[in-house]
């Protein structure tokens, strides 16, 4: 396998993918969103394989360390076998690799993750008569508690970013930076990024971040106040996404990654779709996974919001 390693170009590596393979980390303007905001450098791999095809991914390197993409539950998508061998020729060259996908083609991974996926119907109607009666009956007592949604861009950043962080914190990790949100907002191409908030009486109480990819919409970012839970804000929240998703002719919605068998996970297995188990595959054995020091968790919760607010985008890079 001959391979070449560049900076990555803007607009290089689109590539038609066919409907239900494609995801948001196939689309090559996110390395270089990445990189803008969290000090890695976005570069392109090219390389030929064995039989000679000819293949281009976007990635993020920091010095000898590439990922394929942080900051998302996958990277780009290529056949199973040629991811192998691809990860076994950086390491060659002595790259510590990372390249999330929900394929395992190494011995070193993390999989404690899955996506839930949920194929779109042609109409609202449709896809609403899908659900079960227990599920349509919880989107409506939402509608009924006088829930209202707004989607935009920039101009619902500080309402999102409020209800998000205070929720980041709820659960013991850093929030990611404002800078970043704007960044998705002012530079993702190829797609549409969009902001959603859910508001009772003026009061932002719900967040979402969502992005779509040749067809695949993802919420990539949800958040609601815990104490507006009961008015079944989460269910109201999805429907207007998958609404969205499917009048803008969508193949696929992803209520985005969870750990398996959580209470969360439970929430995305009631819609009816499926669930795609991802592997974060590694070139090297990794060491003691900081995912699972549950006492850090613990430590964030008792900061104040305030602190945690303005600490969590300094040491959020290093949750990647």
């Amino acid at each position: 396998m001959l391979l070449e390693i560049t900076k990555a170009s803007k607009f290089s590596g689109i590539v038609e993918h066919n409907v239900g393979s494609v995801t948001i980390g196939d689309n090559p303007c996110l390395p270089g969103i990445i990189a803008s905001v969290f000090g890695w450098e976005a570069i392109q791999i090219k390389f030929i394989t064995d039989n000679e095809d000819a293949v281009s991914i976007g990635a993020c390197r920091k010095g000898q360390k590439i990922v394929m993409l942080p900051q998302f539950s996958y990277g780009p998508t290529i056949d199973s076998d040629i991811a192998e061998d691809l990860l076994q020729a950086l390491k060659k060259q002595g790259f510590v690799c990372e390249w999330r996908l929900s394929t395992k083609i190494s011995a070193f991974t993390f999989s404690d993750k899955a996506t839930t996926f949920l194929p779109l119907e042609a109409n609202t109607d449709l896809q609403f008569q899908q659900f079960s009666s227990n599920l349509r009956r919880k989107i409506r007592k939402c509608a009924s508690n006088n829930i209202k949604f707004i989607s935009g861009k920039s101009e619902l950043i500080t309402d999102f970013y409020e209800v998000y962080s205070h929720n980041m914190h709820r659960l013991g990790s850093p929030a990611q930076p404002l800078s970043w949100f704007l960044a998705l907002i002012e530079k993702y191409c190829n797609g549409e990024a969009r902001i959603w908030c859910a508001y009772l009486e003026q009061k932002p109480v719900g967040a979402a971040f969502m992005l779509e990819y040749q067809g695949f919409y993802e919420a990539c970012w949800v958040s609601t106040l815990v104490r507006y839970n009961k008015l079944y804000i989460s269910y109201g929240f999805y429907w207007e996404m998958i609404r969205y998703s499917i009048e803008g002719k969508g193949a696929q919605f992803s209520f985005g990654r969870s750990t398996i068998d959580s209470g969360v996970h439970k929430f995305k297995q009631q819609w009816g779709g499926h669930d795609l188990q991802l592997y974060w595959n590694y070139s090297h054995p990794q060491g003691t996974n900081i995912r699972k020091f549950q006492f850090l968790v613990n430590l964030w919760k008792l900061l104040p919001y305030r602190v945690a607010k303005q600490l969590g985008p300094v040491v959020s890079g290093w949750f990647y």
